[in-house]
């Protein structure tokens, strides 16, 4: 079962997974203005937030994408990859993936290493609880961290007994 992000109690160390970070950087995203309220949090000192590397280069690589699909160039997600592998030149185009580790950095998100243990510890929570690699990379840096509340719209997460998930409701 998951819980609103609005109702994180101020001082609680939080993960955050790429599809929050993705809503409060795209204005244009449903979930924008209650993601974008949590990271104003974090950015006021009230909650404090980590994210993983990888998660971090997904949001990138999201970022990317969504521009390209905002510029009208391409329909369909797949086809803006596609479409930046065809043509590498329009990549140095972009320019919205370039603001978001300041964007991150603005709301004080820790940006956490993987480590071999970690992909050694993840190996556990795929098999426990049929979570994907990235998703599992999540949880075992959660418990590296000891960390138990993560911000995320991902209902696969709910399958993992001790974790307060968080998820954005407007």
């Amino acid at each position: 079962m998951s819980r609103p992000l609005a109702n994180i109690p101020d001082g609680v160390a939080v993960m955050v997974d790429a599809n929050i970070l993705v809503y409060a950087l795209t204005p244009q995203a449903q979930f924008h203005r209650d993601c974008r309220a949590l990271l104003e949090r974090g950015a006021r000192g009230l909650v404090s937030f980590s994210t993983s590397v990888s998660v971090t280069a997904d949001v990138l690589h999201r970022t990317m994408v969504l521009e390209v699909l905002a510029e009208g160039l391409v329909a369909r997600s797949a086809d803006a990859v596609a479409l930046l592998k065809r043509q590498p030149t329009l990549i140095p185009r972009l320019t919205r993936y370039r603001t978001v580790l300041r964007d991150l950095r603005q709301a004080r998100i820790d940006m956490l290493p993987l480590t071999y243990r970690d992909l050694h510890a993840s190996r556990q929570s795929r098999e426990q609880f049929g979570l994907l690699v990235n998703d599992s990379l999540i949880v075992a840096v959660m418990q590296r961290e000891r960390i138990t509340t993560l911000a995320t719209n991902d209902p696969d997460f709910t399958r993992v007994p001790g974790l307060d998930v968080r998820t954005p409701q407007s």
